[in-house]
């Protein structure tokens, strides 16, 4: 579609599109983006939005020509810087007691079955006599 050349064709087209040829960016809006500049938001809606949206997608920095397009409102003033609090007193935390020694034969079972990974009873194969 690279017959689009004016503005108002390719808002005219945009109405209900999201690209230029099919439901992707191509080459195509590529094209058709270099053809134009910037719509004007009020008069042309589907340019603009699809204007803005390829330059996004191709990486053409137009968010200061968008925001040079939008009405310039008063500026505001600055608050005045506010005095940083005092830090808070520190807590004391409480002391955990330790856990309780466990038996070494019992450590050492409990251990063993950390260990087994992917559920293999060879440990007790090994421990039955026959």
């Amino acid at each position: 579609m690279s017959n689009l050349s004016t503005v108002s064709e390719v808002n005219a087209y945009m109405a209900d599109k999201s690209y230029v040829t099919g439901y992707a960016f191509s080459s195509s809006d590529v094209e058709v983006f270099a053809k134009i500049s910037l719509p004007e938001k009020s008069s042309y809606p589907h340019a603009y939005r699809w204007y803005v949206h390829i330059a996004a997608l191709t990486g053409v920095k137009c968010l200061s020509l968008v925001s040079a397009a939008a009405p310039k409102a008063a500026p505001k003033a600055a608050p005045a810087p506010k005095a940083a609090p005092a830090p808070a007193p520190k807590k004391e935390e409480p002391k955990a007691e330790p856990a309780p020694a466990k038996a070494p034969a019992a450590a050492a079972a409990e251990d063993d079955d950390d260990d087994d990974w992917f559920a293999e009873d060879d440990d007790d194969e090994a421990d039955a006599k026959p």
